[in-house]
């Protein structure tokens, strides 16, 4: 009886983590439109500290194709820790995040495609080279000495604190203590 009970358990457990991946996959690939998104959550057992704490400890979302004005974002991986989700929704078969403790967000493009999308001259960046970012109300700006460019925030991409030369890529990166709105209930 003890076994039976325990696996059945481990199956709603399961099942209520699926059921929250997929919604949130979903709520990201419909706010950030073209893209595609691999949601995990890592709380186990969730049901249980889902009940105890009303949070997941934590999440990961790994976007592609992620449009930011005239560029295009290869990867987005966010890590949210500490998701609060609205206990009385989840029962009642909706998923509504609330809140969180803390979100690291890193975006990867190519410069290739930073220089096509900004019209720029073929520069060379060298790999481990730091920008100068300002960060504005809609847009953060970039600057690689003499080369600069704009990127405007996203639902998913809602800031960005530093900016290096990774190889080939830009490597846009930022830590958030507000929920991303591609996140968000409706």
């Amino acid at each position: 009886m003890v076994v039976v009970l325990a696996g059945a358990l481990f199956v709603a457990d399961r099942i209520a983590v699926n059921r929250t991946e997929s919604t949130i996959t979903s709520r990201i690939e419909k706010r950030v439109p073209g893209s595609h998104a691999k949601v995990t959550i890592s709380s186990s057992p969730f049901l249980v500290n889902l009940a105890m704490s009303g949070t997941i400890k934590e999440m990961h979302a790994h976007v592609t194709n992620v449009t930011a004005g005239r560029l295009t974002l290869d990867s987005v991986d966010v890590t949210v820790h500490d998701l609060k989700v609205s206990r009385s929704d989840l029962l009642h078969g909706s998923v509504k995040l609330t809140g969180m403790s803390e979100a690291t967000i890193q975006a990867t493009t190519s410069v290739a495609d930073v220089i096509a999308a900004t019209l720029g001259a073929a520069v060379g960046l060298p790999s481990g080279s730091s920008a100068s970012v300002e960060a504005g109300p809609s847009s953060v700006h970039i600057s690689f000495g003499p080369f600069s460019f704009t990127v405007p925030y996203t639902s998913i991409v809602p800031c960005v604190g530093t900016a290096r030369i990774s190889g080939t890529d830009v490597v846009l990166t930022c830590t958030t203590h507000t929920l991303p709105p591609a996140l968000k209930s409706a």
